[in-house]
This record gives C-alpha cells, sequence and structure tokens, in this order.
C-alpha cells in the first residue's frame, strides 16, 4: 500500500488568509493611536494569539502529509483561537478583526466538510 500525495485543501487558505487579515488588523489597532485600544495588553495578546493561529494554519497549508494526531491538535488549537480571538475582538470592539476570525471559522468549516483527507490507496490506483 502506499500514500496518495497528500495537497493542501481550499479550506487551510481560507483559515491562512483570515488569520493573516486578522493579523494585519490587530497590529493596525495596537499602534493606530485613533481609537481606545491602541497600545493596550489586550490588543498584544490578540497578536500574539493570531499570530500564532497564522503559524498553525500555514502548517496545516504547507505540510498537508502531517500525522493525523498532529492535524487533530492543530485544528483543535485553531478552533479555540478563533473564538478566543473573535471575542476578545468583540469586547474591544474591532469590528474588521472579528469579520477576520469570522473567514477564519468559515475556512475551518470548509476544511472539515470539503477538503479531502490523505489516505492509504493500494498502489495500483
Amino acid at each position: 500500500m502506499s500514500e496518495r500525495p497528500a495537497r493542501a485543501g481550499f479550506g487551510t487558505w481560507i483559515v491562512l488568509l483570515g488569520a493573516l487579515i486578522g493579523l494585519a488588523e490587530a497590529v493596525f489597532d495596537y499602534f493606530w493611536t485613533g481609537n481606545g485600544i491602541h497600545g493596550t495588553a489586550g490588543v498584544l495578546l490578540v497578536i500574539v494569539t493570531i499570530a500564532l493561529m497564522f503559524f498553525a494554519s500555514g502548517a496545516l497549508t504547507l505540510w498537508p502529509a502531517m500525522p493525523r494526531w498532529l492535524r487533530g491538535v492543530l485544528l483543535f488549537l485553531i478552533l479555540l483561537d478563533i473564538f478566543g480571538s473573535g471575542f476578545a475582538a468583540y469586547m474591544l470592539e474591532a469590528w474588521w478583526l472579528v469579520g477576520a476570525m469570522a473567514l477564519a471559522l468559515v475556512g475551518w468549516i470548509v476544511h472539515l466538510a470539503a477538503d479531502p483527507a490523505p489516505r492509504r490507496v493500494p498502489a495500483s490506483a
């Protein structure tokens, strides 16, 4: 039995895009003085957690043949990060960041529902 070459699915790219948009928005909110949350520890925490989500979704995207247990752990941690960062963005009234987390959630759902998982197939197939 051999393994079919794995490829990254569409959902992981959407999660990666949502994380990238969220990271850019959080960094903008941290440095822009025209809002009430610039320079706060809450925005800094959101920056760190979204950066971790960006790296985890990047690993899912660029290394699709990772072990199943690691893929499951990363998907669970990404989901926790989406909800946690989304809630923090809601409390900070950073609406563009809430939208980025909604986009990441849509990508996470698409990944679970539609993206193919690497499977073992017979070598003759």
